[in-house]
């Protein structure tokens, strides 16, 4: 079942985390800028664990900025980035041994070669003009890469902060932690961000 997890776990692996996305913002500047966030708003205290397994931090970059026409190539972009993670992390970390080209993220696993330890996942956005945000997916059985518009998206940021805004914050928490044991109940394989998306939208008016 989850919970919420230990603030003080996640405050010191997204700290760690975010020195890793950092530094690729400044390897990649040539080629694009983007912002980042911790699922949810970039609030740390979304951030749930089932029982007492390791829990997973996942990430969204925001391409602002495309200085060499990679949006028109995502197929480029993503190894780009996945690239720039494996140079940076096997300096960092002993052992590591490579991020993967998930489906709809970069994966970044850790394990003390026993089990695993820990893991975040990097999901790559744009913010299109026409309100709604769109995400990088590698469709590996008709082997191309799309960008993929997120259902429910359209102004997600002006409605999470409405949602603040009339004091329903910590309602809205609740809630998402409910939809998260709802779909583990299900058996059903959900991304926290859409789950976060599918709380959103029960929430704003």
């Amino acid at each position: 079942m989850y919970s919420f997890a230990n603030q003080n776990d996640v405050r010191e692996l997204a700290k760690w985390c975010e020195s890793i996305i950092r530094t690729i913002q400044k390897d990649l500047k040539e080629y694009i800028t983007f912002s980042f966030n911790l699922i949810g708003s970039g609030g740390k205290k979304l951030v749930t664990q089932n029982a007492d397994e390791a829990f997973d931090l996942d990430y969204n970059l925001i391409i602002q900025k495309d200085r060499q026409g990679l949006i028109d190539n995502p197929k480029k972009l993503k190894n780009i980035i996945l690239n720039a993670f494996d140079r940076r992390l096997k300096e960092n970390v002993e052992g590591y041994k490579g991020a993967k080209d998930s489906k709809s993220v970069i994966t970044i696993i850790f394990s003390n070669g026993i089990k695993r330890t820990f893991s975040f996942d990097v999901a790559i956005y744009v913010e299109a003009d026409n309100g709604y945000t769109y995400k990088l997916i590698h469709d590996k059985e008709n082997r191309k890469y799309i960008w993929n518009q997120v259902p429910k998206s359209k102004n997600y940021s002006e409605k999470m902060q409405a949602i603040k805004k009339a004091g329903k914050w910590e309602e809205f928490k609740k809630r998402y932690l409910e939809l998260k044991n709802s779909h583990l109940c299900c058996g059903d394989n959900i991304k926290s961000f859409s789950v976060f998306l599918e709380t959103l939208n029960e929430f704003y008016i």
